[in-house]
C-alpha cells in the first residue's frame, strides 16, 4: 500500500489577518451602509442636502440680487459652513447607535469578540459616522453653489472671498469628526441609545455655539489666521479620536449590564 503525502502551498496555509487599516476601512464601511437603510435618518439627510440649501437661496440670498458689498459677500462664504454642516448632525445620533444602540440590540458582541483591534474598531465606527453626512452635504454644498449662480449670478460667486470660503468648507468635515468622535466616546461608556444621544446633545450644544459665533468672527481675520485655525481643529480633531481609541477598551463594554 502506497501512501501519498500531500504538500503544503502557501495558499493552503493560514491567511495573513487584514492589517488595522484595512478592519477599519471595512467596519466604517458597513456601518455607513447600514446607516443610509434608516429611513428616517435618509429622509432628514435628503432635506438638508437638498430642501435646505433652496430654502435659504430663496429667503435670505435672493433679496441680496444685485449687491455686491463686501459684507454682503463674506456673509454668503458662512452660509458654506452653515448648510454644510446641517446634514452631518445625523453623525451625532448614528455614533450614539454605534456602541450603545448595537449592544442594546446584541449586534455589538460578535465584533468586539473578532480579532479586530480596539483602535480599528473605534476609529472604523467613528469613521461611519460621519462618511454619510459628509456625503450629503458635498450634495448641499453643490446645490447652494449652484443656487447662488442662478439667483445671484455667476459674476456674485467668483467675488465670494476664496480663503473664506474654503475655511468654511474645510471645517465642515473636522467639526463633523470633532462631534462624532464626542458622541462616540460616550455611547461606548454608556448602557442605552437614549442616553448616549441625550448626553451628546447636551455636551455638544455648546460646540455649535461657538462654532457659528467664531464663524462670523472669522470674516475679519486673514488669510494665515484662518489657515492656522483649519490646521490647528485638525490636530485637536486627530489627537482626540486617537486618545479616545486607545483608552477605550472592549472589555468595558461587554462588562456593562
Amino acid at each position: 500500500m502506497s501512501v501519498t503525502s500531500r504538500s503544503f502551498t502557501p495558499t493552503s496555509a493560514a491567511r495573513t489577518p487584514p492589517g488595522d487599516l484595512r478592519l477599519l476601512l471595512l467596519i466604517a464601511r458597513r456601518g455607513a451602509l447600514e446607516s443610509l437603510r434608516d429611513r428616517m435618518t435618509l429622509i432628514m439627510s435628503l432635506f438638508f442636502a437638498l430642501a435646505f440649501p433652496i430654502f435659504l437661496l430663496m429667503t435670505a440670498l435672493r433679496p441680496l440680487a444685485g449687491s455686491h458689498e463686501h459684507s454682503v459677500e463674506a456673509g454668503m462664504a458662512v452660509y458654506f459652513l452653515i448648510i454644510g454642516l446641517m446634514p452631518t448632525t445625523s453623525a451625532v445620533g448614528i455614533a450614539s447607535g454605534q456602541f450603545a444602540g448595537e449592544k442594546e440590540q446584541g449586534n455589538l458582541t460578535p465584533l468586539l469578540a473578532s480579532p479586530a483591534s480596539n483602535v480599528a474598531i473605534y476609529g472604523g465606527k467613528v469613521l461611519s459616522s460621519i462618511i454619510p453626512g459628509i456625503l450629503f452635504s458635498i450634495v448641499a454644498e453643490c446645490v447652494y453653489v449652484g443656487g447662488l449662480a442662478l439667483t445671484l449670478g455667476v459674476d456674485t460667486v467668483r467675488l465670494l472671498p476664496a480663503a473664506l470660503s474654503l475655511t468654511m468648507l474645510a471645517l465642515v468635515p473636522i467639526v463633523a469628526l470633532f462631534a462624532a468622535t464626542i458622541a462616540s466616546l460616550i455611547s461606548s461608556r454608556v448602557r442605552t441609545f437614549n442616553t448616549a444621544q441625550q448626553v451628546s446633545g447636551l455636551v455638544l450644544l455648546p460646540l455649535w455655539a461657538i462654532v457659528f459665533g467664531v464663524a462670523v468672527k472669522l470674516q475679519t481675520w486673514g488669510v494665515w489666521a484662518l489657515v492656522a485655525l483649519v490646521v490647528v481643529l485638525f490636530i485637536i480633531d486627530v489627537i482626540l479620536t486617537i486618545v479616545s481609541a486607545t483608552t477605550w477598551r472592549r472589555e468595558e463594554v461587554l462588562a456593562q449590564r
